[in-house]
């Protein structure tokens, strides 16, 4: 076998398995809720969520009885459905919501930013304010920085 027919084949297998890796939700009509099944189709987490969304950085958020979570990629919940509204992860952060109050939590679920603002639009992780996210505190917009 030809090295370029090799390299063609280790190609496809690798390409196999990442397709396999992925988690994309799907609805149940038997009892209207959501879960997720891998690239083969097999159901990897039951439909227990009222939402379920795609995956963005190895995380997706979860709605149940009104409050937002997240799963990683095996289907474990890393934040138990306790947020009000959540966005997905850009440049390793999401912006959450809980009451009124508005911050951002990293991946492994952890408040780096309390929830203290009015307002909070989803961190800038890859344009002209990388590392920024707006938030409004007292009536004013201001742009804070994260670490990550």
């Amino acid at each position: 076998m030809s090295t370029g027919k090799i390299i063609l084949m280790i190609c496809f297998i690798l390409a196999g398995s990442a397709v396999h890796a992925q988690l994309t939700p799907f609805y149940s009509a038997t009892n209207d809720k959501y879960g997720y099944k891998d690239g083969g189709g097999k159901v990897v987490v039951e439909p227990k969520y009222d939402l379920a969304y795609p995956f963005t950085e190895g995380i997706a958020a979860v709605r149940l009885a009104g409050k937002y979570g997240y799963l990683n990629e095996s289907g474990k919940e890393v934040v138990s459905p306790k947020y009000d509204f959540t966005w997905h992860f850009i440049g390793g952060f999401a912006t959450v919501k809980l009451g009124d109050k508005f911050g951002f939590i990293d991946k492994t679920g952890k408040e780096v930013i309390p929830l203290i603002y009015e307002e909070a639009n989803n961190y800038h992780g890859n344009c002209c304010y990388k590392g920024m996210a707006h938030v409004k505190e007292k009536g004013k917009w201001k742009l804070i920085e994260l670490q990550e």
